[in-house]
């Protein structure tokens, strides 16, 4: 049995059913099944294949970790389904009734189908049986926590924001708890003396913040909704480590994750990026916070010791943000942990870089002015003045490093319309075909009046659930997500700035990624028209925000005036300009207009001192 519907268009429930069913069917039809069983009745086989299942995992549980011998479950990809024999079934009679125990079964489950499948000459059997037992499926996602290892400044709050945002956005809801955090709401900022590992009152309270965390954490994963859990703290010793093995061995998953760094002018720089924002070091001058934090450091050396035992599940970053360290993955496996391990190895390469994203909705399209969806057409006037006004203002955002620009790579979509408010900027450029619009399927060209007049059904439905809801032979908000992946992957191991010029489906989708927006809210972000969205990296991992948003209906009415640049060097601005100037300047505003017309549009760019003198481009810093 095949099955094309996206896990994201039916319960988990009902998908962890029909995997749970190929998985026995599968085993039940094996070839390594033995001929005897197989020659039993399918109610018969089907129990004796499952009992020779359990006795071959038995007989190998020594290659099986401790307390995961046999346990009755299915694993795809992030469920986990369990198998529990459930009530009895009656075989269908020659007449073709069924017993009323399957009244409440899925009609759209693999069984259900093989149950009510016609009689007919032809078909290999008219009265088809079924297993006398069905099996109810119980579905439960993995839960994992990942445990950071390291001593401080060593880009552990970094990773945490990052897996967090990642598993966040691909919907594996993650919490990021800090140990830190709950210390300072006991002690408040507190000096090296007190990490001193022979200070006895330091030991107990953070001992006591660390419990408390733990609490918070283990209450966190006692949510239906909960995923995963990241404990971000040092961990420095192996007494710690073993107490946290001991804990959550066979109640979780878990796995640590280490962070070690020995270059001592990337220790420099982290350490000075920490005391701008570390809540210990509030009002303190950045030479005594350095001095301070550099004995903290040392308290910790005494009594740190890196991971060794390979009997634990664990990743060790090694020097990764020098770009010569390496990657220790030591007994890691599943959907999640693999996810990961691909991830951290993206996410390191860029570290340490000043760089900046950007991202903005191509200029105002043609189906725009008309309320349309998806569609390929080309910009309206106000999109094509945006298209000029945007090279200046990204100009004048690139950050310089030794006085010299950073590089600037520019990736649109393969539809016209942002291919057209790319093709003023002076960089590189790459079509993403994932940065495509939202597929809107047999919606394709309609207003939104018009698909609720004609499919009212289809528009309630969207108005209901606009992250899960698929257009007719469409996408929905799910699967654009999913096709960005790669996108986000990219980025972040790109070294140099990028400029995302999209559409507002994709743009939202990936906007919520950098800023870490649950998933409910990804329909709903603003993403305006002619507005440059940038977004800095912070030295935890987060992003600043500062938008700009360009007046083109301003810009329309000044650039009359703002023409071609003549040979004299001389730029006509506006009537009053003109009014103070002689009558040959006239000439020249005259000749630069018509020229400028004659070529069907603005022959170049504002520059950042006339925008702001026009005041057509606001700059918004959103609060963090």
């Amino acid at each position: 049995v095949f099955f094309f519907e996206s896990e994201f268009s039916v319960p988990a429930e009902r998908i962890a059913c029909r995997k749970m069913w190929e998985y026995w069917g599968s085993e039940r039809n094996s070839k390594s099944v033995p001929e005897d069983l197989q020659k039993l009745a399918p109610e018969q086989g089907l129990a004796a294949v499952e009992r020779v299942l359990v006795e071959e995992d038995l007989e190998n549980e020594g290659h099986v970790e401790e307390g995961n011998a046999h346990d009755g479950l299915v694993r795809f990809k992030d469920l986990e389904i369990s198998a529990e024999a459930d009530e009895e079934l009656e075989v269908r009679s020659a007449s073709g009734t069924f017993d009323e125990n399957l009244a409440d079964f899925d009609m759209g489950s693999p069984l259900r189908s093989e149950l009510s499948m016609d009689s007919s000459p032809g078909s290999r059997s008219a009265t088809p049986t079924v297993p006398s037992r069905h099996r109810r499926a119980s579905v439960r996602r993995q839960k994992l926590v990942i445990i950071l290892v390291g001593l401080p400044a060593r880009g552990k709050t970094f990773l945490c924001n990052k897996l967090m945002r990642y598993f966040n956005w691909l919907g594996h809801p993650t919490k990021h708890i800090n140990v830190g955090t709950f210390r300072r709401q006991t002690t408040g900022p507190m000096d090296a003396e007190f990490f001193d590992p022979n200070n006895a009152r330091g030991s107990r309270v953070r001992h006591e913040a660390f419990i408390a965390a733990l609490e918070d954490m283990e209450g966190w994963l006692a949510g239906d909704e909960a995923q995963v859990a990241i404990l971000d703290a040092t961990n420095s010793t192996s007494a710690r480590r073993n107490y946290l093995r001991d804990r959550l061995h066979g109640k979780y998953e878990y796995m640590f994750l280490e962070s070690v760094c020995s270059d001592q002018k990337v220790l420099e720089e982290n350490y000075r990026l920490k005391m701008k924002y570390s809540p210990d070091y509030r009002d303190v001058s950045m030479d005594a916070a350095l001095a301070d934090f550099k004995t903290r450091i040392k308290m910790y050396e005494s009594a740190y010791e890196t991971i060794t035992d390979r009997t634990l599940h664990y990743v060790k970053l090694i020097d990764m943000v020098t770009g010569r360290g390496h990657m220790d993955v030591n007994r890691i496996s599943g959907y999640i942990p693999g996810k990961m391990v691909f991830y951290l190895m993206q996410i390191c390469k860029a570290l340490g870089r000043s760089r900046k994203i950007w991202l903005t909705r191509h200029g105002q399209s043609q189906y725009n002015v008309q309320g349309k969806v998806g569609g390929n057409s080309n910009l309206s006037t106000r999109g094509a003045a945006y298209t000029h006004i945007l090279p200046e203002v990204l100009a004048s955002r690139v950050p310089s490093v030794g006085g010299k620009a950073v590089p600037v790579a520019v990736w649109t979509s393969t539809l016209n319309r942002t291919i057209a408010t790319a093709s003023n900027l002076p960089y590189p450029k790459v079509r993403w075909k994932a940065l495509d619009e939202i597929q809107s399927g047999v919606c394709d060209g309609l207003t939104y009046a018009e698909i609720k007049d004609q499919m009212p059904e289809e528009y309630e439905m969207r108005k209901k659930d606009k992250l899960r809801y698929r257009y007719p032979s469409g996408e929905s908000y799910m699967d654009v997500i999913q096709r960005l992946e790669p996108v986000v992957i990219e980025v972040e191991r790109d070294r140099e700035c990028i400029c995302i010029v999209a559409h507002q489906a994709v743009l939202r989708a990936l906007y919520a990624y950098f800023m870490n927006r649950p998933l409910s809210a990804v329909p709903y972000i603003d993403i305006p028209l002619h507005t440059l969205i940038e977004l800095a990296p912070k030295a935890d991992g987060t992003m600043a925000e500062t938008r700009f948003l360009v007046d083109v209906d301003k810009a329309l009415k000044e650039m009359e005036w703002i023409e071609l640049e003549l040979q004299s060097g001389i730029a006509c601005k506006s009537d009053e300009s003109q009014s103070e100037g002689s009558s040959d300047k006239e000439d020249e505003a005259s000749i630069a207009r018509r020229v400028s017309e004659g070529k069907g549009g603005f022959r170049r760019s504002l520059s950042l001192k006339e925008l702001a003198e026009h005041n057509l481009v606001v700059k918004s810093t959103l609060p963090q």
